[in-house]
């Protein structure tokens, strides 16, 4: 039995007939994030939380420094802080209420000037301080400096935490006991999502449609990995999901992972999906901070979405990098240079995208998705944008077309819609996001059937714009210029 629809539909397909056109992206990351340190932060577990600034981020989840703790905070500053761009959709899964150390902490202070200053603080639960014999809210309030670390408790009324010594006990947070269960999360199948699920809840809680995913620091496990997989296939059963994974420098049996070996960990863990990129190793940063190479790239990717509309088209490979100052495969690799050569044949060319240095500054290098290798090349693998085209073509027509559903479809409303629909392929083709692009009412005798039961099917027919994968000058000595010697 044919599956039940109701609703606008896209569905992609590499051989013969492509989908089309153009739609709000989102960038979701998962990941955890200090949100112990913000008043109400504990509600924002498991969440998506849109975010257009790191203003916005820091308020809503909080902001630290120490990335392998939170690992979110690298995104705020890779995309607000240093490419400028957004939004981003973050989804916190550490949760201060199951993810406590075993041990809470205590202080023994006196106040001065009405005010007690807690240092050392970017663990502690704000919610959870407590002072002996007093009353939060009606004594004293506590606030958390990001910047500093502290926590300060402000007496409501002047007298109010006296002279004395205060006892002040709290709780502390364990990032360390975020498990891959908790990342990858869960799904009853009845709207309850967790963890990488919760990607379910972009679309209805934020507006946003959920096109590319991340979790750097967690992509790297193939537990986490496999779930992001499962869960960005049809969203919502509708949106197609592009994911930047990474490739660890360590594997689960704490032997490094070398630029050579690369591709073996890639084949024996299966980062070759169809819908991805994957990036090795890190980045050394030129402010001294380890930095994922798939978040580098997803901010100069939205870099080149917000320039173009937001249609992906354009890849981050080969887009200046500047903070990187250079690869980082731990510190027993400290010294080693890596150039383009040695990326290309080690990485590059068996589907593992990296970062360079080439033309005179650091960039993002590679751009075939992840089932690309010599061996298995394609015409869609070839270059990351292919597939990406795709899914904003077959992502765009159905959050465009669901406001047709349920509305009468005469012949001059299936007209219209095949006219503007080719309306908006020939403006991909006129900017360069396309070559060839067409679309038509597909009216085989089983569509007439579907038709029938009110289920229109438009095939789009459309040719991505090939990349520039390499440029080769020809060079040939001639004596030609011996001629000029004699006239």
């Amino acid at each position: 039995m044919a599956d039940y629809l109701h609703g606008a539909y896209g569905v992609i397909s590499t051989a013969g007939t492509k989908v089309a056109a153009k739609s709000p992206n989102a960038i979701v990351y998962i990941g955890t994030a200090p949100v112990q340190t913000i008043a109400g932060g504990a509600d924002n577990v498991n969440k998506p939380i849109l975010v257009t600034d790191i203003a916005q981020a820091r308020k809503a989840l909080g902001y630290s420094e120490d990335w392998d703790k939170y690992t979110l905070c690298e995104a705020m500053h890779a995309h607000f802080e240093l490419g400028g761009v957004g939004p981003l959709v973050l989804i916190n899964v550490l949760d201060p209420e199951r993810h406590k150390a075993a041990q809470g902490g205590t202080r023994s202070l006196k106040a001065e000037n009405g005010r007690v200053v807690l240092t050392d603080m970017e663990d502690a639960v704000l919610a959870s301080v407590k002072v002996a014999g007093k009353t939060a809210g009606k004594d004293y309030v506590a606030a958390y400096d990001q910047k500093k670390k502290t926590v300060t408790l402000t007496e409501t009324d002047k007298g109010a935490l006296g002279t004395d010594e205060l006892e002040i006990t709290y709780d502390l947070v364990d990032p360390g006991k975020v498990t891959e269960e908790d990342v990858v999360g869960a799904t009853d199948g009845m709207g309850l999502n967790t963890g990488v699920y919760a990607v379910a809840n972009v679309y209805q809680e934020t507006g946003m449609i959920p096109s590319f995913l991340l979790a750097p620091g967690f992509s790297c496990m193939p537990e986490v990995h496999a779930a992001m997989q499962k869960a960005g296939s049809k969203v919502n059963g509708h949106w197609d999901v592009y994911m930047l994974c990474d490739i660890p420098i360590v594997d689960d049996g704490g032997e490094a992972v070398t630029l050579e070996g690369a591709s073996a960990w890639k084949k024996k863990n299966g980062y070759a999906c169809v819908n991805e990129t994957v990036y090795f190793p890190l980045a050394r940063g030129t402010d001294g901070k380890t930095y994922h190479l798939s978040t580098l790239a997803a901010a100069n990717l939205q870099k080149l979405l917000i320039e173009n509309d937001g249609i992906p088209y354009k890849t981050a490979s080969n887009t200046a990098c500047p903070i990187i100052a250079n690869l980082y495969l731990g510190e027993s690799a400290k010294g080693r240079v890596y150039d383009d050569r040695m990326i290309n044949e080690a990485l590059c060319k068996n589907g593992i995208a990296s970062a360079a240095f080439t033309g005179g500054r650091w960039a993002i290098w590679g751009s075939h998705s992840a089932d690309y290798d010599q061996s298995e090349e394609d015409d869609v693998n070839i270059s990351e944008t292919n597939r990406m085209m795709l899914y904003y073509i077959s992502n765009d027509f159905q959050q465009r077309r669901t406001r047709n559903v349920d509305q009468p479809m005469t012949k001059n409303d299936i007209e219209s819609i095949v006219a503007e629909e080719k309306a908006r392929l020939d403006a991909l083709v006129k900017i360069g996001a396309l070559t060839y692009g067409t679309v038509t009412l597909s009216a085989t005798e089983d569509r007439n059937s579907d038709m029938m039961r009110g289920d229109w099917t438009f095939a789009f027919e459309v040719t991505t714009t090939p990349l520039a994968k390499s440029l080769t000058a020809l060079v040939n000595w001639t004596d030609e210029g011996f001629i000029t010697y004699f006239n």
